[in-house]
């Protein structure tokens, strides 16, 4: 069953070699001599010292990240979260932050998963627990009015990637956003535009339609003159 086969044995379009690589609490010690299909199948060490069979798609979409004990384990912390009143109908909003940041990482069902878990995006080791995740919250100025936000729109969830915002500033960090460095400050159109007291729609219209860049993107504003 934990037959590890060359991978270079099946090398060729679209092959990627897991070997080595992590993927939650499992670590790729090889390729399986199981095929099904067009599906390699790796053989994987878990934490827990369990080896576990499991597919390419499923290792690398979040979908399996363990031989099976962390769901074990989250079964303990959910047992012991609703003693103490975390759960539905219990459930505060910090809980539900951290199930949809799970899920929008690890469910491709989920209607954000084409912008988390399908782009790599995945939540670290120490955050599947939600006890650690809570105390983290909690230690780093958490309350109900703020929304987690990753620093590397391209990293992962993590502690060192992560902080806590308004709601109304997260439109502010995405992929699309553009980053505009002046005077050794960097700001995105937006922050640009509060920051200098120019008219937002002037400075996107600058930026996108004439191509301007600093200094000239930051020109003051010139009135126009009323003919006498």
């Amino acid at each position: 069953m934990f037959e590890v086969i060359d991978a270079h044995e099946r090398k060729g379009n679209g092959f990627d070699d897991l070997t080595g690589r992590r993927f939650g609490k499992l670590t790729v010690i090889g390729l399986s001599a199981k095929k099904v299909g067009r599906k390699s199948y790796w053989v994987c060490q878990c934490d827990c010292g369990n080896k576990h069979l499991v597919r390419s798609d499923s290792l690398k979409c979040g979908n399996v990240q363990s031989c099976g004990c962390l769901k074990v384990e989250q079964d303990n912390i959910n047992l012991r979260r609703s003693t103490h009143g975390d759960t539905v109908g219990g459930e505060n909003r910090l809980h539900r932050t951290w199930q949809g940041m799970k899920q929008r990482t690890t469910n491709p069902k989920n209607k954000s998963f084409n912008r988390y878990g399908e782009r790599g995006i995945t939540v670290c080791d120490d955050w599947l627990d939600y006890e650690k995740f809570q105390s983290w919250a909690l230690s780093h100025g958490y309350n109900d009015s703020l929304t987690i936000e990753r620093i590397d729109v391209n990293g992962m969830y993590c502690p060192e990637n992560c902080t806590w915002i308004p709601a109304r500033d997260q439109a502010t960090n995405r992929r699309s956003t553009v980053w505009i460095e002046w005077n050794g400050e960097i700001k995105n159109i937006k922050q640009w535009s509060d920051y200098l007291g120019i008219n937002y729609g002037t400075l996107h219209s600058r930026y996108y339609r004439s191509g301007m860049r600093p200094p000239e993107l930051f020109e003051p504003v010139e009135n126009k003159k009323i003919p006498r």
